[in-house]
């Protein structure tokens, strides 16, 4: 894998992000990733979907790039992607066919991989205008009808106080701070702590904490849980209201 850092864009508002590249050589090109680079991001190649997640977790991820030879291997990453992390998803193939198979599986945007360079640049601008962060002012976040203070470890629900414990509160601004990514439980803990766990204790630990604060936000009762497990992967704050249609982040989605 290779990070770089870029310079912000002042025509775009992109500062120091990173863009997550999962590409076969025969599909992406250097000319695409100068494109990027010309944009504001840093671009970082990813060898398997495993590094991907990595990247977006340790990064400042502002876009990821599926490029795939294989029109089946660029779907399955698709639907993982789409549904793991709330980040713009363009995908690059090598045919026009294989275009709307990606586009349905979740990809935000589609091109061929003969696509010009300045085109590429435009359709990558189109895509980040159409990014809408979650709502953010100063100390305090909301998301949907959950407001976090993280000046004065408050949380509301619905306009009502909701009570934590500090890890659960810590818990809680760890996955705010990264609403609609999958976090996994090794590195919520390590967040929460300052110490690293080995997998086997941060799975259990964070199971427990991650039970009682669901509680707490009323999960269990809600057909739209604002904390979910993704199986495999973590826990995730979800940012959306409802589930979309088809999504296919349903089927790694444990019920707790």
């Amino acid at each position: 894998m290779r990070s770089v850092t870029a310079e912000p864009d002042t025509q775009t508002g992109v500062s120091t992000r990173t863009a997550c590249v999962l590409a076969d050589r025969q599909v992406w090109s250097t000319p695409l990733a100068d494109a990027l680079e010309s944009l504001g991001f840093g671009v970082a190649h990813c060898t398997d979907l495993n590094d991907l997640f990595e990247t977006v977790r340790h990064g400042q991820a502002g876009l990821v790039v599926i490029a795939q030879g294989d029109p089946a291997a660029a779907v399955r990453a698709c639907r993982v992607t789409n549904g793991m992390h709330d980040l713009p998803l363009m995908v690059v193939m090598p045919r026009e066919s294989d275009l709307i198979p990606s586009l349905d599986a979740g990809a935000d945007d589609a091109v061929v991989a003969r696509v010009e360079p300045a085109v590429f640049l435009a359709r990558v601008r189109a895509l980040l205008r159409r990014t809408q962060p979650a709502s953010q002012s100063n100390n305090t976040m909301t998301v949907r009808e959950l407001s976090i203070d993280f000046e004065k470890y408050q949380v509301a629900l619905d306009g009502r106080q909701v009570q934590l414990t500090p890890t659960e509160f810590r818990l809680l601004a760890v996955l705010a701070q990264q609403a609609g990514r999958v976090v996994d439980p090794r590195a919520l803990l390590s967040a929460v702590h300052q110490h690293d766990y080995s997998e086997r204790d941060a799975q259990n630990l964070v199971k427990v904490h991650i039970a009682n604060l669901r509680r707490k936000l009323n999960d269990s009762r809600s057909s739209n849980p604002y904390i979910l497990c993704v199986r495999g992967f973590g826990y995730m704050l979800e940012r959306r209201g409802r589930t979309r249609q088809d999504d296919p982040l349903t089927v790694l989605i444990e019920k707790e």
